[in-house]
């Protein structure tokens, strides 16, 4: 395995246009001020994007029924083999 470590190279950001309710975009600014709302919304779709993976596993595990240790094992030396 590599001892070798990529810094984090920050990703460039892309616009989108998204309509927010007037209230949520005033709340949100008197909190952080108008540049850090970028940031806010970052944040959010991030924490969403986690549960809806999470939800996913679940999903699966209910589906297919839960990895077991043995597989789960296997999967884990083949991971570091590979690294």
């Amino acid at each position: 395995m590599s001892s070798h470590v990529t810094p984090h190279v920050p990703e460039r950001a892309g616009k989108r246009s998204v309509s927010l309710p007037q209230s949520l975009i005033k709340e949100v600014e008197e909190r952080t001020g108008k540049t850090g709302f970028s940031s806010v919304v970052s944040e959010a779709l991030e924490q969403w994007l986690a549960r809806a993976k999470l939800r996913e596993v679940v999903e699966a595990d209910r589906k297919h029924a839960p990895v077991s240790d043995e597989a789960r094992a296997w999967a884990e030396d083949a991971w570091s083999a590979s690294a």
